[in-house]
């Protein structure tokens, strides 16, 4: 797994060795309750009854996830779950990630299209990468390494309040990496309508070295012309 190039260095006993303690590692898990993911701030709404498990999200608004500066780490899983999970809202929501005080996002993505709900259409199915159980939740369990900081962030960019907005950042700090780590990137587009006998480009040319872990295609077939005779694949 992907796991290999981008885990703790834990010296003999190897690195997805899940008896070991990784020396100076410690762990982190920014929620609603504790949004800057502090030790022992989790739970304190509602007498630490649980009382704030959800953020309001206005139209225009962003809102920060999680937040780490000056650390290295790993954000190792990410759960989110959402009231209004129609096609509109997971479109108008927007996920931006970035690594290490970069001004530019390593990730920019609707919220559907990132955890592989395409065209707002929400679905049970599994991978190794993401799933949705139920169809009622968006999983990620990329490791995504950090030297010296990172962000995560979602803003509403459509004319709609979001009421519930659940997640999860599940991270690491402390960890020691190599210098051949990659970073987590993600490139989102989309042409609507699509130029007949034009090559859809899945993903622009890059430059350097890295590893291309899969993409997810939604294709919507244009019935008015064509009726049911085509249905996306091809």
């Amino acid at each position: 797994m992907i796991q290999n190039r981008m885990g703790t260095e834990i010296g003999a006993h190897g690195e997805n060795a899940l008896y070991a303690m990784p020396e100076g590692v410690e762990t982190r898990w920014a929620c609603p309750e504790n949004r800057t993911g502090a030790k022992g701030s989790a739970a304190r709404a509602g007498g630490g009854r649980k009382g704030s498990p959800f953020l309001p999200i206005a139209p225009g608004e962003t809102v920060v996830l999680a937040e780490e500066q000056g650390v290295s780490g790993i954000v190792r899983r990410i759960w989110i779950t959402i009231n209004d999970r129609s096609p509109r809202m997971l479109r108008s929501l927007r996920l931006d990630m970035y690594w290490d005080g970069s001004a530019k996002a390593a990730v920019s993505a609707p919220l559907g299209d990132f955890f592989g709900t395409g065209l707002g259409l929400v679905t049970p199915f599994q991978s190794a990468l993401f799933s949705s159980p139920e169809g009622r939740s968006f999983n990620c369990a990329v490791p995504m390494p950090f030297r010296t900081g990172m962000k995560i962030a979602v803003t509403n960019e459509g004319d709609e309040a979001l009421r519930m907005f659940f997640y999860d950042v599940d991270y690491t700090v402390g960890d020691r990496h190599a210098a051949d780590v990659l970073y987590f990137h993600a490139h989102f587009r989309r042409e609507y309508p699509t130029t007949q006998r034009r090559d859809y480009e899945i993903l622009p040319k890059l430059q350097g070295r890295g590893r291309f872990l899969g993409t997810n295609i939604g294709v919507k077939p244009d019935t008015s012309r064509y009726g049911l005779s085509w249905w996306g694949e091809g």
